[in-house]
């Protein structure tokens, strides 16, 4: 069935239809036992606008998970936390390795890894997150941000 629209927001994709099946059936002898009258729903999907929501990218989270361990994300959940509005947190890294009870050393290391990772950028005394990972606003906001994030990547940059 093609897809109908009933506004600009929301999409009506047909109907679907759910069913219980009997799971030890299943895993005992593979079989496919329905049980109980099927449901049927309609399908509809609703755009929602993200303004004023914080838009976080959980693809760039979870590949920043596995590298990221114990103090490591300390550091990088204390950056979320405290950034501005303008995604940006001013701070040394000897404050930071205080404010997370880390070493200067696992800081730098951190710093390192979420600026190779395109992540963050940095200044001396300053951090900026990059937009697509978080930020609070509209579209339009989010470019904002990110004009605003390639501006602050080509100043000056940090020594380690």
């Amino acid at each position: 069935m093609p897809l109908q629209h009933k506004s600009p927001e929301t999409i009506y994709r047909g109907q679907e239809a759910y069913v219980r099946i009997d799971a030890q059936a299943f895993q005992e002898h593979g079989e496919v036992k329905i049980t109980g009258e099927p449901i049927i729903a309609d399908e509809v999907v609703k755009k929602v606008n993200r303004n004023g929501f914080e838009i976080t990218y959980l693809t760039y989270l979870v590949d920043l998970f596995d590298k990221l361990g114990g103090k490591k994300y300390t550091v990088f959940k204390y950056i979320l936390a405290h950034k501005s509005a303008e995604n940006t947190l001013i701070i040394t890294t000897r404050e930071l390795a205080e404010k997370t009870s880390t070493s200067t050393k696992t800081v730098v290391e951190t710093l390192k890894l979420l600026e190779d990772s395109g992540l963050i950028s940095r200044r001396t005394g300053a951090i900026m997150l990059l937009p697509k990972l978080a930020h609070r606003g509209s579209d339009r906001r989010e470019a904002y941000l990110m004009q605003k994030f390639v501006e602050f990547d080509d100043g000056e940059q940090t020594e380690d």
